[in-house]
């Protein structure tokens, strides 16, 4: 009977997310996202993992240890032993990601910690000016982001599972000019601090070990910097993932953010003697980022990983990780 019942739900996922593929689409077929509102903080949607990446970000349906804080923290709930994780992008215009995860799985469940910072690099203040150029620079600054997470996740069925996170989230902008038209007539400093929340369910069937799993990331009270106010990158993320021949994988998420129209993401990943992985993921649509493409190598614990993103008229983008499971 239970076989029965997981292949009569089968068409009816397969059906639910060829209508989200559709409808993510706009409907004269336009490959750009749309931006539906503003946000803030957007660094606490990045995607810090180079396995993730290289899989388009089509993760919330996939396993994994610590990296999992970043994506479905339901993902960490069958971890057994101690899973470490070091991640680092090179992203565009020279700005740095860096995480760290950690996780620990007891017999209460499986508490995990997430970090991560960004590294702007140096930048120049500039305030608006009556000037040809319109502007005036100011002083040069260097802006800050970071955030830190708690989580833990457990399973309490040998199919379904379930896990939280709760960040605490900071950004410093430098200093803000307010009515600058005539001159600066005041400063306020735009640094801001926050917690947000993070939720996810996993259930995994037995046909072709198909794991159907939800999220939703950045749940937070509106925030506001000198006059203007915003919302984090609240994002709900719908996803499967199944091994549809031998040592082959294929996920799917749909996307729903806050801030830009919906979208699809595509990964494949193929393993090869559990030492090699070789992944391919692809999103649509999308502005500028395109193919993504990513390797794996696993020994005795010691996973290395490495993605690339291909980002059109702007500088590719590399992303690296290593993790260890004791």
């Amino acid at each position: 009977m239970k076989k029965l019942h997981t292949f009569n739900i089968i068409p009816v996922l397969v059906l639910s997310f060829l209508c989200s593929f559709t409808f993510a689409q706009d409907d004269d077929e336009d490959t750009a996202t749309d931006k539906l509102a503003q946000t803030g903080m957007k660094f606490l949607s990045f995607s810090p993992d180079a396995r993730a990446a290289a899989l388009g970000d089509a993760f919330t349906a996939k396993t994994g240890g610590a990296s999992s804080l970043f994506y479905n923290p339901a993902g960490m709930a069958r971890l057994e032993g101690v899973n470490v994780v070091l991640g680092q992008t090179n992203w565009i215009a020279g700005i740095t990601y860096n995480a760290v995860g950690f996780a620990y799985a007891s017999n209460a469940g499986v508490f995990g910690v997430s970090m991560m910072n960004v590294d702007y690099g140096e930048l120049q203040g500039t305030i608006r000016s009556t000037s040809d150029a319109g502007y005036v620079d100011t002083d040069l600054f260097t802006p800050t982001a970071s955030v830190v997470g708690l989580g833990y996740a457990f399973a309490p069925t040998d199919r379904f599972s379930v896990g939280g996170q709760v960040k605490f989230a900071n950004e410093n902008l430098g200093t803000a000019y307010l009515d600058a038209d005539g001159g600066p007539s005041s400063t306020e400093d735009l640094d801001m601090s926050t917690t947000a929340f993070d939720f996810g369910l996993m259930y995994q069937m037995d046909w072709k070990n198909l794991m159907v799993a939800m999220s939703a990331r950045n749940f937070s009270e509106s925030l506001k910097y000198a006059e203007e106010a915003f919302e984090l990158p609240l994002t709900f993320r719908m996803g499967v993932a199944a091994d549809v021949i031998e040592n082959l994988s294929v996920s799917l998420v749909n996307e729903h953010p806050r801030d830009y129209s919906s979208t699809t993401r595509v990964g494949v990943e193929y393993s090869l003697m559990n030492m090699l992985a070789i992944r391919a993921g692809f999103v649509t649509p999308t502005d500028e980022a395109g193919i993504n493409l990513g390797v794996g190598f696993n020994m005795a614990g010691f996973s290395v990983d490495v993605a690339y993103t291909d980002f059109g008229a702007f500088d590719s983008v590399m992303r690296f990780g290593v993790q260890y499971t004791l």
